[in-house]
Formats: C-alpha cells, structure tokens, sequence
C-alpha cells in the first residue's frame, strides 16, 4: 500500500498523540485559571480597599482626599490610583441605587471612591502581550448622623415618703396585698434603672430578637414579672423590695409602648436612642398605674388633728390618647401626659362648732392630664433641651358629688352646696368653694446640660396655682345660715366657723399633698424631667451605601 494510505489506517500511537494534544490543552486552561483566579483575588483586594478608603473618606469629608489615599495606600500594598468624588446622597427607596448619589461640593454627605491598580498576568502576557491588566473598583460611603433626641419623662415622686400610704396606693392599682417599709420605698427611691439594660433583660426574658426594643414595645408583660427582671438591676434592698412586689403585681398586665414612646416613623426606635436613667421607685409606680385594674381606692389616711373621721377616695383615668409617662424623641411627638386623678374627701371636725354640732367638710379635687412636649434640642456650644409643658386644668370644689360616678371620667361632676352642720332641722348651715388652675398654651422650660446630666425636675406652674389647696377653699368658703325659731344667739356663727375651720385647713393639704406626689400630680403643677440627650456629633458613623 502507499505510504500516505498505511498511516491513514494505521492506529498505533493514538492515544500518545491524544495525550500530548489534551496535555498541551490542560497546561493551558491551568495557565488561563491562574491567571484568572489572580485577577479575582486581586480585584476582591481592591474592592474591600475601596470601601475601607470611602468610609474613611466619608468620615473626614474636608479631608476626604488624604483619608482615602492613606486607607488605600495602607490596605494595597503597592502603588494605588486613587479618585475621591464628594456628593449628597439621598436615602430614598424610590430611587434607583445608582440616582441616590449626586455629586457636587454643596452640603455633602458623602463619598465615592474609586481605585486603580494594575494586577500582573503570569501565563496570560503570552497570550495578551502585556504583563498586567488595571483592574478599577468603586465604594460610595455616606455619613449619617444620629439624629438629635432627647429622653424626658412628666410627673416626680420624688417626696417624703408615707410607707402606709403607698402600700395602700400600690395594693390598689394593682389588686393585691403590698406591705412594704418606709426603708423599702426610700431604698427604691433612691435606685435608679438603667432603660436600655431593663430592655435589654426584658428581651432576653421574652426571648425576642437581641437588640428589637421596637419589637420589645408592642409587648404587654406582667407586671410582676417585669418587676422580677428589674430586681438584678438595683440595690440589694431595694431588689428584696421589688421581690415583695412581684406577687401583687402577678396578674396585671402593662403595655410597655403605654409606658415608653418613641417617635412615630423612628428608624431605630429606642435602640438608638439613649443610655439614660430613670428613678426605680418612678419606673414602678407608673407601671402599676398604667396596668391599673381598678383604679377606685379607698384610702385610710390615719387620725388627723382636729378630725374626728376623714374618708379619702382616689379615682385614676387613663392618660389620654393612650400617651406614655416617658419618651424618646427628636420630634414634637409624642406628647408625654399624666393621668387624670379625682380625689373626694370627706372630713368631720371634732369639735362641734358653737356647741351645737360636728361639721361636715367634702371637698373634691379634679386635675386633668399635664403634658408635655419636645419644642427643641440645642447642640453647640452645650447641650440643651426646651420643653413646652402645660399643666392640666385643677379644679378644687367644696361640695357633695355622686361618688358612684367618681371614677368615670366621661362625666363631669357638679358638686352641689354642702351641708356643713345641720342641728336638728332649726339651724342649717350650707357652703362652696371653688378654686381653679389652668392655662391655655405651653410654657417653654430650657433644661442646661448640667441639669440634663442631673436629671434635675423643673416645675411649671399655672396661672391661679395654690400653696395649700384646702387652706385656699376655706378662704373663699361661702356660708348660708338658715335658722328655725328665735333666740338661739347665733350672730357669730359664721365667725365662729371660720375659726373652727382655719387649723384643718393646713392638715387637710398635709394629708393630700403625699398622695398626689406619689401619682406624681400636683394641683395647678407639672413636674418635668429630661433624663438625658444626644446630639449628632455624638453619633456621626459612616456606612457604605448603594
């Protein structure tokens, strides 16, 4: 056969010649994924450069030049191009990812990086001609700032402590039987919880996501179980305090978004917010008071000089528009308001006026919900904080009411003329009083940063307010004397009361005044307290953005 036909038919060798043809190929598909997987490597490198560059830059924008080229530098290990671009950057999901940054230097906010750095070619300068490729990379970094806020709460409870008193107030809102020590309630008084470490325990004990205080807010808990969570955070007495607490508060249920706000729209609700303080003895009362139950009490004040019986019942409403007693806010909402409270007296004097008979004092005491709101944070050259505070309008009466209807707060009462002393249907003596306290808009409080970083509460008083509530209703008591028969001798009757009543007045306000301060009201009153503040420079952080 020819030549050139026994090689076309001759197979010997085959698989020889298939392997030098697929080893050759193999070399150089090994040649090609060296090369690429440099170049990937390489550009990863480049990738987390330009975002390190772009957050330094963004967080020294004056200087962002030298920030980028230094973080560069450090982080290529080699000769690096570097071009900084300064711009606005609009956080607006409506807009595509690449519209978001505008360049410009008016006002900006934040930085585009980009990086060039050639990456060599080891087999592939064979193939390209060239021993390296530029490879380019780009970061966009934006400096957001925390935005001003400021934690503040209305209402102190801060007073002389009547531990009698308070078992009774605390063993009424919440239905069971508390008996603490003056010590006790002094102990708590003088213990201070942390907020962001109560929330976070809470959320530990919820078992909620780490760090969802939003989440945390939309929780309703048991009181008593939020009172056992609180007890590692204070005082060892006042944490045996707190243990005698929790099985009255068993059963009562409390919103923790009733007790804290945030501003509606907050992007991190609380989370963000402040590491601020607040007074235990505060933090419990308020729960117990929002969680309520019944809010009717009947309270026993004890003996009183110159009484011979006093009947206190307190009646508490609700907060209006479901407000918190303390808020986080950067913002004119939500507005922080107290509870509305009546509180209807009824005393019997000892003595019997012109020997003819006791008389009988009722005296209702009406205050509606104070406010207060946030009006402004101050910043530079020290930290400030305005509220505007309106205290409710008061109201004093003295006079008889329904006292079925004492804790409907949907009805207004109208005290009708008391009968002070009645003698056996021939001598009648009827009286009222009236004071009132109230103001139509809100007064301005500026709290400086020392008062901010003490916690100090500032009062705000309106016009009409009163020393001493019972003392001023006596003042202005007016008398109706109706006499039976003639020859009684009682020209001086009214003097005569007037002198008998004078001494109660200042005991009344004694007994009255503690009551109202641990609800933390006060007659014509709002107490106010910022319990901390944060401005922008405090917590400026770049991130990368899209």
């Amino acid at each position: 056969m020819p030549p050139l036909a026994t090689f076309r038919t001759d197979r010997r060798g085959g698989v020889a010649i298939i392997a030098a043809l697929g080893g050759g190929l193999a070399c150089a598909l090994a040649a090609l994924t060296v090369d690429v997987g440099s170049l990937a490597l390489h550009a990863r490198n480049l990738q987390g450069a330009a975002d390190l560059a772009a957050l330094s830059a963004a967080m020294d924008i004056p200087r962002a030049e030298a920030a980028a080229q230094a973080t560069a530098t450090a982080n290529t290990g080699g000769t690096v191009s570097v071009a900084v671009v300064r711009g606005r950057y609009t956080a607006d999901r409506a807009l595509a990812p690449a519209a978001r940054f505008s360049a410009g230097d008016v006002d900006p906010n934040a930085v585009r990086v980009t990086l060039s750095q050639p990456s060599p070619l080891y087999f592939g300068r064979f193939v390209m001609g060239r021993d390296a490729v530029t490879l380019t990379r780009s970061a966009t970094s934006a400096r957001t700032e925390a935005p001003p806020r400021a934690m503040f709460s209305i209402g102190s409870r801060l007073a002389a402590l009547n531990g009698g008193l308070a078992n009774q107030l605390l063993g009424g809102l919440t239905g069971g039987s508390v008996s603490l020590s003056v010590m006790d309630y002094d102990a708590l008084a003088k213990a201070d919880v942390n907020l962001k470490t109560f929330g976070d325990a809470m959320v530990a004990d919820l078992d909620l996501q780490a760090g969802d205080y939003d989440g945390l807010l939309q929780q309703t808990i048991d009181l008593g179980r939020a009172l056992d969570v609180m007890r590692p955070l204070v005082g060892s007495q006042a944490s045996s305090a707190l243990s005698r607490l929790t099985t009255a508060g068993a059963g009562v249920e409390v919103k923790l978004g009733d007790l804290i706000g945030a501003e509606a729209g907050a992007e991190d609700g609380l989370a963000g917010a402040l590491d601020a303080s607040v007074n235990a003895l505060d933090l419990v009362v308020a729960m117990a008071e929002i969680g309520g139950g019944d809010r009717q009490v009947a309270l026993d004040l004890g003996a009183q000089a110159g009484l011979a019986e006093l009947k206190v019942s307190l009646a508490i409403g609700e907060r209006p528009n479901r407000s918190p007693w303390l808020t986080v806010t950067g913002k004119g909402s939500p507005i922080v308001r107290t509870a509305q409270a009546r509180l209807y007296l009824k005393a019997r004097t000892s003595q019997k006026l012109s020997g003819l008979a006791q008389v009988n004092l009722p005296i209702l005491i009406e205050l509606a919900s104070s406010e207060a709101r946030l009006d402004a944070i101050g910043c530079t050259p020290g930290r400030s904080v305005t509220l505007g505070v309106r205290p409710g309008i008061a109201r004093a009466s003295i006079g008889v009411i329904d006292e079925t209807r004492l804790g409907d707060f949907k009805q207004t009462l109208a005290p009708a003329r008391a009968t002070l002393m009645s003698v056996l249907g021939l001598v009648s003596l009827t009286g009222s009083a009236e004071v009132e306290a109230a103001d139509q808009g809100f007064t301005a409080v500026t709290f400086s940063d020392a008062q901010i970083t003490a916690q100090t509460a500032r009062t705000v008083k309106t016009t009409g307010a009163v020393n001493g509530i019972v003392v001023s209703l006596l003042q202005r008591l007016q008398v109706n004397v109706q006499v039976v028969g003639l020859g009684l001798g009682l020209g001086g009757i009214v003097q005569a009361l007037g002198t008998l009543l004078a001494p109660l007045g200042p005991v009344l306000d004694a007994a009255v005044n503690p009551v109202l301060d641990l609800l933390g009201l006060s007659f014509g009153e709002a107490d106010v307290t910022v319990h901390g503040a944060i401005c922008p420079t405090a917590g400026a952080r770049a991130a990368l953005v899209g």
